[in-house]
């Protein structure tokens, strides 16, 4: 079984023979197995492995300024970047998120993101995250090796995710994310796995933070479709990348806004042999991420961002993912402030954008 995915630009079906067999008639035909396929150049590596769907980003704010949030305690804070992000967000903060995606995809963000105070403690804090990203295709045509149509399929992937984070000093926050990933291949071929971020921030002025986080040790599918086929099934294990992730975030004079960078390294997992028995050379991509927030009046933001900035890419050009968004928020008490974000985002190998609409709540 070819690998599975939440994509970002193609998907395709992969052929599987089996026999027939009586009654199970229907699930013994070659039933083309749902495959989420990305290709590039020098871009394989970003988006062809498991999970994808769990590197896109998170919500409006985050996608329009490139999802360079690794270090961000600026503006409102979404803890899944960098677990330790959290014991900076005072305020509660609650964000409900919708992708507008071409070729049938959907993804859907939920989270809460609050610091609060341990019992009898006076100085420092805590932070949690929790949150859902739900992904997935629908309306996937499926057909048999006589190109007869068997049904229309659909996939899904979910991110439940927990994030702890504890000021240790004035300026410095640990934090640690606990993952369970569940996803949806096809029938009764599903996957469960477990996998834990590890975060860390340091405010190093009053203007200037530095973050570093790695994520998805551990994360991986498993894919056993011994359901379908009986004794003709096989396992078939697909490992996420691991990345680290390094930034800075500077909040400018005035409060007048935050210009954001990050470098992410892609940790490739080990591919298995092709059908020729050659295993493909291993590579670990380095992209650097920009995103900037200005703050036009209190009420309004504009944000701009540029994520893969692939310098080792053949085309440099084809890699980018340019973006832009606005936020509007209204304080409607003094504890209690709505907004709404957008975020317009160019996909490559796609004619249509990425475009984000989150409702942030925010209360004390």
């Amino acid at each position: 079984m070819t690998k599975m995915m939440f994509g970002e630009k193609f998907y395709c079906f992969n052929n599987m023979r089996t026999k027939q067999n009586g009654k199970n008639l229907r699930r013994y035909l070659s039933i083309i197995l749902l495959t989420f396929v990305v290709t590039s150049v020098a871009d394989a590596q970003l988006g062809s492995y498991a999970g994808s769907f769990s590197r896109m980003g998170f919500g409006a704010r985050g996608l329009s300024m490139g999802n360079a949030m690794v270090s961000d305690i600026f503006g409102n804070i979404n803890g899944i970047y960098n677990p330790a992000l959290s014991a900076f967000q005072t305020e509660g903060n609650v964000n409900l998120g919708y992708t507008f995606l071409s070729l049938d995809r959907k993804m859907n963000f939920l989270g809460f993101t609050k610091k609060f105070k341990l019992p009898k403690q006076e100085k420092g804090g805590a932070g949690i995250t929790l949150a859902w990203v739900n992904a997935g295709v629908t309306d996937i045509d499926g057909r048999d090796n006589d190109t007869r149509q068997i049904g229309l399929f659909s996939t899904f992937e979910n991110e439940f995710y927990l994030g702890t984070a504890f000021l240790v000093g004035d300026n410095v926050a640990l934090g640690v994310g606990f993952k369970l990933y569940y996803a949806k291949l096809f029938e009764e071929v599903t996957s469960t796995s477990f996998a834990i971020d590890l975060g860390a921030i340091y405010q190093a002025s009053k203007n200037l933070s530095l973050g570093i986080s790695l994520k998805d040790l551990g994360a991986k599918y498993e894919w056993r479709t011994s359901e379908i086929y009986g004794s003709l099934g096989n396992t078939t294990v697909d490992d996420f990348p691991k990345m680290l992730d390094l930034g800075a975030s500077y909040l400018l004079p005035k409060n007048y806004g935050v210009v954001s960078l990050a470098l992410q390294q892609y940790f490739s997992p080990e591919s298995e042999p092709g059908p020729d028995g050659i295993v493909p050379e291993k590579s670990n991509n380095t992209v650097l991420r920009i995103g900037t927030e200005i703050n036009i009046v209190p009420q309004v933001k504009f944000r701009a961002g540029l994520d893969r900035i692939d310098f080792s890419a053949d085309d440099f050009a084809g890699n980018l993912k340019p973006s832009f968004g606005i936020g509007l928020d209204k304080s409607f008490s003094k504890t209690m402030n709505l907004g709404i974000d957008y975020s317009f985002q160019l996909e490559p190998f796609s004619h249509d954008a990425i475009q984000n609409i989150t409702v942030a709540f925010k209360f004390k």
